[in-house]
């Protein structure tokens, strides 16, 4: 059985945009892929949200469901966010 490392809790990388690193050999047209990829998702995640109320505006689930798919649908904007820079970087610069 192999031995776990525990290692211990660094609070500074529990948010998105300090955890998300892309890769050293990422170039803009692999952020453009990443971001439209996050784009899509963070869509079907707010259309699922949608679909957790009746008629619009009633509640049909638990709140705390609707609340973590909301704090999914933020962490791919973050990653977004952080990803944007890079994907309209040109190679020509």
């Amino acid at each position: 059985m192999p031995t776990q490392i525990k290692k211990t809790y660094n609070p500074s990388l529990g948010s998105t945009s300090a955890f998300f690193v892309p890769d050293a050999e990422a170039n803009h047209l692999n952020a453009q892929d990443v971001a439209y990829e996050l784009v899509a998702s963070a869509k079907d995640i707010s259309i699922a949200t949608f679909q957790c109320f009746e008629g619009g505006n009633k509640l049909m689930i638990k709140a705390e469901i609707v609340a973590n798919l909301i704090i999914e649908i933020q962490t791919k904007l973050e990653m977004i966010e952080r990803i944007l820079p890079l994907a309209f970087e040109s190679e020509e610069a």
